[in-house]
């Protein structure tokens, strides 16, 4: 039985020690407003720094509103652009719900916000959009 010992001690101390590559789940929404997107919906993706500055220049924002934006490390991150359209009236966002990293697949579920029935709203018209750094991944996938 003192024979076996040892060959036990070291089965059991020998255990699956691979480290497991932990994927990125973190998304921070830098800037949304109601107006200045897109009149239709969808998305954008910005993958590298010069389209991500012809982008900021798209938008025609005060040079105090340039303070939103942080630097993008783009080995890293890339920023989602979400577009809800355009709007008849004000009550109407976009955002991020959740967002999943499954093997570098990176499922981002959208959250849509329109006004309630009866909701005062104003009257003019709108194109919410929603700018996040979002993890950088292999696909993109729009829920």
């Amino acid at each position: 039985m003192i024979k076996f010992f040892p060959i036990i001690f070291l089965m059991l101390s020998c255990s699956n020690n691979i480290p497991k590559e932990t994927l990125d789940i973190a998304f921070s929404v830098i800037y949304n407003s109601e107006m200045g997107g897109n009149e239709n919906k969808g998305y954008v993706l910005i993958q590298n720094n010069e389209s991500y500055i012809q982008f900021i220049e798209s938008l025609k924002l005060d040079e105090s509103q340039y303070a939103n934006f942080l630097k993008v490390d783009f080995k890293k991150k890339d920023v989602l652009v979400l577009y809800q359209g355009q709007q008849t009236s004000g009550g109407y966002a976009i955002g991020i719900e959740s967002l999943k990293n499954e093997n570098k697949i990176i499922i981002v579920k959208k959250k849509e916000i329109i006004p309630k029935k009866g909701e005062i709203t104003t009257s003019v018209i709108t194109s919410p959009y929603c700018i996040a750094l979002i993890p950088k991944g292999n696909k993109l996938i729009i829920e």
